[in-house]
């Protein structure tokens, strides 16, 4: 069976943006049509595309602040590398 998925990415050189570091990636739910009856069809498939949309939306932005504490802390540690603090 055929499905989607989403790759979430990191672009560490934005002069070359089509390397990438692959962070995740996320198979989006199979929509089976059989299991769909024509009076409720399109409020299902709307539910799940916002149930679905919303969870990947909870797993990018996750990403985003993992990098950005990763980018925080390395710069904190640039900035005062163990032992040089002050007494």
């Amino acid at each position: 069976m055929i499905h989607l998925r989403v790759l979430i990415c990191r672009v560490d050189d934005e002069q070359h943006p089509d390397q990438m570091t692959e962070l995740q990636r996320i198979d989006l739910p199979a929509v089976d049509p059989q299991q769909l009856t024509p009076e409720t069809a399109l409020d299902a498939l709307e539910a799940q595309s916002l149930a679905t949309g919303q969870a990947l939306m909870r797993r990018l932005l996750g990403q985003q602040w993992q990098e950005l504490d990763r980018q925080l802390a390395a710069e904190t540690q640039r900035l005062s590398p163990p032992g040089s603090s002050e007494r």
